[in-house]
């Protein structure tokens, strides 16, 4: 989602050069933590007991590492989970709490995408995850555009997560963070221990952090939202750019935040 407010502040950075300067990769991944710790609309836990730090071309190359550490056939998806998964492979096979295969790895999304909150059996499924010593590894993209979201990441099932910015406000300019207990391969470890990140993403990421700061759009856009789910009968969620049917089918809302913000401001 992108408004008025974050397209002034990519015409205020386009103006600058984003050069490398030093340590611009431990800049980045301590004003992550920062902007971590600023939420206030949610609690969010447990992330500080991750030793590994890792910078990545946002959540999507973070799906793409355990894809391409694992293979297709060991990663486990829950159904209506991000879309993402169906587009690399068309035939792919669905579990859920009841069909978890040790052997396998988990990768799920908190928040849930279709439903814009926690999974409802998150807890069960992390329990039952780490009674079989399957890695779980959690895909926290929507994170930057939520609030109300209350978890902690320090489940002893949790190996690895990511969270962006790009929900947040950086769209395509992705740009995250991935957080390990240990040092896995592949090459998200590769291309942080070669020094191989994007500088401008870093950057821009830094100063996005500093200047929008966390909750950006819920800080903004929740009388808006309210109205949007009053005025079209649907039932809000906890992520800004969602909600749902009474019969609970996802529907985007972005559109109609933005056109109700921008009216207001030209009536003010």
């Amino acid at each position: 989602m992108y408004d008025q407010g974050i397209n002034q502040f990519y015409d205020r950075f386009y103006r600058e050069n984003p050069v490398h300067e030093d340590d611009l990769d431990g800049r980045f991944k301590s004003a992550f933590l920062d902007w971590l710790d600023g939420h206030r609309l949610s609690r969010l836990e447990g992330y500080h007991a991750f030793g590994r730090l890792d910078v990545t071309h946002g959540c999507t190359q973070y799906i793409d590492d355990i894809y391409q550490r694992l293979g297709n056939d060991r990663v486990m998806i829950f159904r209506d989970d991000y879309k993402y998964h169906w587009r690399l492979n068309n035939d792919i096979e669905y579990t859920d709490a009841s069909t978890l295969e040790r052997g396998k790895e988990l990768l799920i999304s908190m928040p849930f995408p279709s439903l814009g909150d926690v999974h409802p059996d998150m807890d069960a499924v992390l329990d039952r995850c780490h009674a079989l010593g399957i890695p779980v590894h959690v895909d926290g993209a929507w994170i930057s555009c939520s609030k109300g979201i209350s978890f902690n990441f320090d489940h002893p099932a949790i190996e690895t997560f990511c969270i962006s910015l790009s929900k947040g406000g950086m769209g395509g300019n992705r740009i995250g963070l991935r957080f390990s207990r240990d040092t896995p391969q592949g090459a998200i470890t590769i291309m942080n221990d070669f020094g191989m990140n994007p500088q401008a993403l870093m950057s821009m990421g830094i100063r996005f952090m500093e200047e929008i700061g966390p909750e950006y759009f819920w800080r903004k856009y929740e009388r808006h939202y309210q109205q949007v789910c009053r005025d079209f009968n649907l039932k809000p969620t906890k992520a800004v750019h969602l909600a749902r049917t009474m019969d609970g089918d996802p529907v985007g809302i972005r559109p109609l935040l933005r056109c109700l913000h921008d009216g207001t401001s030209r009536q003010m």
